[in-house]
C-alpha cells in the first residue's frame, strides 16, 4: 500500500519539477526573442530621407538582433497614417516604428483628429540621428546674409517669400519659428514636396528655403544654391564653414529634424531593453557614424531615458511655435 506521506512527498517533487521546468521554458522563450522577422514601419515614401534613415537602421539592427528587419513603407497624411498603424499594432515587439520629429512632435500639435498619442500609445526605444536644416538662397540671389533677409522681411513692402514642402512640414514650422524669433514678416509659399520648392528657389520664384541638410547638400555642392545659416546650436560637420542662427544673432534658436525607434505601448520591458541595447550598439560603431555623417546626419549617443525626455520637450517646443504662429492644417 502506498503511504499518504509518500504521495504528498511525490506530489511536492512533481510540483517543484513542473514549476522549475516552466520557469526554464519561460526564460528560454524570452531569450529566443526575436525568433521571427521584425517589421519596421516607415510612414513615408521610399527614397526620401526618412526612408533612407529607416533602411540604414534596419540593416544594422538585423545584425545585432540576428533576425530579418523588414521595412514597410506606409505612407499618407504627412506620416500620420503609418504612425497610427504602428501605435495600434500588437505589442509583441515584432512591429517597430521609425518615428520622426514631424510625426512625433509636430503632428500631435498640428492635427486635431489624430488617432494616436506619442506619449500614451507609443514607447520611445532610443534615438537614431538628427540633422540640421540649412537656410539656402539661389546662386544668383541678391540676398547675401541673414541680416539682409531679416531686415527686408520686417518691411511690409518687401514681400519676401519662403518656400516649404507643404503646410506643417519642417520647412514651414522651422521658418515660422525663425519669424517669431526675428519679427520678420515673410510670406509662406507651400509646395507639394521639397523638390518643387527647391526647383523654384533655383529658378528665382521664391527668395529662400529652410531645407533639411541631407537633401540640400547636393544642390549646395553643385553651386545651384548658397547656404546662409544652419538651424542647430552647433555647426554641422557637413558644412563646417556655415554659421549657426545663434552665431548670426538669433537668440535661442535650435531646430533639427530627428529620428528614433518607437514601439506600441505595452511591449514588455525585457523586449524593449533588448531593442534599446541593440540600437545603442549600432550607433557606437564608427563606420555607422561615418555613413550617417556623410549624409548630413549626426547619430544619437544618449540613453533611452534621455531620448524620451527629449521627445517630451520637443512636443512642448513645437506646440508653442504652432500656437503662437497660429498655424493650422485641415
Amino acid at each position: 500500500m502506498i503511504q499518504r506521506s509518500n504521495l504528498r512527498k511525490g506530489f511536492r517533487h512533481f510540483l517543484t519539477g513542473s514549476v522549475t521546468f516552466a520557469l526554464i521554458g519561460m526564460a528560454t522563450a524570452a531569450q529566443a526573442w526575436p525568433d521571427r522577422p521584425i517589421k519596421m514601419i516607415v510612414p513615408f515614401p521610399a527614397g526620401g530621407i526618412n526612408d533612407v534613415v529607416g533602411r540604414l537602421t534596419a540593416a544594422q539592427l538585423e545584425k545585432e538582433l540576428n533576425t530579418t528587419v523588414i521595412v514597410d513603407n506606409r505612407t499618407g497624411a504627412g506620416g500620420t497614417i503609418g504612425t497610427a498603424l504602428a501605435a495600434g499594432s500588437e505589442p509583441d515587439g515584432y512591429t517597430i516604428l521609425l518615428g520622426a520629429s514631424s510625426t512625433i512632435a509636430v503632428a500631435p500639435n498640428l492635427y486635431k483628429n489624430l488617432t494616436y498619442s506619442p506619449t500614451k500609445d507609443l514607447q520611445a526605444i532610443g534615438g537614431i540621428a538628427s540633422a540640421a536644416s540649412v537656410l539656402v538662397v539661389g546662386e544668383k540671389s541678391k540676398w547675401k546674409d541673414l541680416d539682409q533677409l531679416i531686415n527686408a522681411g520686417k518691411q511690409d513692402s518687401a514681400h519676401l517669400n519662403y518656400g516649404s514642402a507643404g503646410a506643417g512640414t519642417s520647412h514651414h514650422i522651422q521658418t515660422e519659428m525663425l519669424k517669431l524669433r526675428t519679427g520678420a514678416k515673410w510670406t509662406h509659399v507651400p509646395y507639394r514636396g521639397g523638390a518643387p520648392a527647391m526647383t523654384d528657389l533655383i529658378g528665382g520664384q521664391i527668395d529662400f528655403l529652410l531645407e533639411p541638410l541631407p537633401t540640400a547638400l547636393q544642390n549646395i555642392n553643385s553651386g545651384r544654391v548658397r547656404p546662409i545659416a544652419v538651424t542647430t546650436k552647433s555647426r554641422s560637420s557637413a558644412l563646417p564653414e556655415v554659421k549657426t542662427m545663434e552665431e548670426l544673432g538669433v537668440k535661442d534658436f535650435d531646430a533639427s529634424l530627428w529620428f528614433g525607434v518607437f514601439v506600441p505601448a505595452g511591449v514588455d520591458a525585457e523586449k524593449t531593453a533588448i531593442l534599446s541595447d541593440a540600437l545603442k550598439r549600432v550607433f557606437a560603431k564608427e563606420q555607422v557614424k561615418k555613413d550617417f555623417a556623410e549624409r548630413g546626419l549626426t547619430t544619437y549617443d544618449g540613453t533611452r531615458e534621455q531620448f524620451n525626455d527629449f521627445v517630451v520637450s520637443e512636443i512642448k517646443v513645437w506646440g508653442d511655435v504652432i500656437d503662437r504662429a497660429k498655424i493650422s492644417v485641415e
